[in-house]
């Protein structure tokens, strides 16, 4: 009886296998290359947050006309957090300032905001993020432990405010 081993039958170099072995490569990279992109938007989608300002969420509330919302996004190496203020009927702008609170809460201010489009790093964190890294300002945003506020000469304590939640 004579053994035959099928591992030596097979040409491995013969452009059969050469192109099957290819093609095999090919979609496998090509499956992986989307699961990474999904991956990534995933990651991106899960550092945004927003802000829909009103006078009715101000403490205490503000009959007032004025709104306004607030985006924000990390960047991907998480040095930056972009944001966009934008406000509607506002008179007298003084400032605005990202403040430590929940919900109902009064809080300290932790950064301060423009209006219009901008950028905060670790250096513009104040009160009690001062001298902390971006990292912990994000972990209280995603918490919903922190709100917008903006201040106006009629409402210097706030005109409108929104609290921080995570866009989905």
């Amino acid at each position: 009886m004579h053994y035959v081993d099928p591992l030596r039958t097979i040409a491995f170099s013969s452009p059969t296998f050469i192109l099957a072995t290819m093609l095999i490569l090919g979609i496998f990279v090509a499956s992986t290359n989307g699961i990474s992109d999904k991956f990534v938007f995933a990651q991106n989608a899960q550092n945004r947050f927003t802000a829909a300002l009103s006078g009715k969420n101000e403490i205490p509330p503000i009959n007032t006309s004025a709104s306004g919302i607030a985006q924000f996004q990390l960047s991907a190496d998480g040095k930056q957090l972009t944001y966009e203020l934008n406000v509607k009927d506002i008179n007298d702008f003084m400032m605005a300032h990202i403040h430590k609170g929940k919900p109902g809460e009064v809080g300290q201010p932790i950064a301060m905001l423009t209006l219009g489009k901008a950028v905060i790093t670790p250096n513009d964190l104040q009160g009690p993020l001062t001298g902390e890294q971006l990292s912990d300002l994000v972990k209280i945003l995603e918490k919903g432990y922190t709100y917008v506020n903006v201040h106006t000469q009629q409402n210097q304590n706030g005109e409108i405010r929104g609290q921080v939640i995570e866009s989905k």
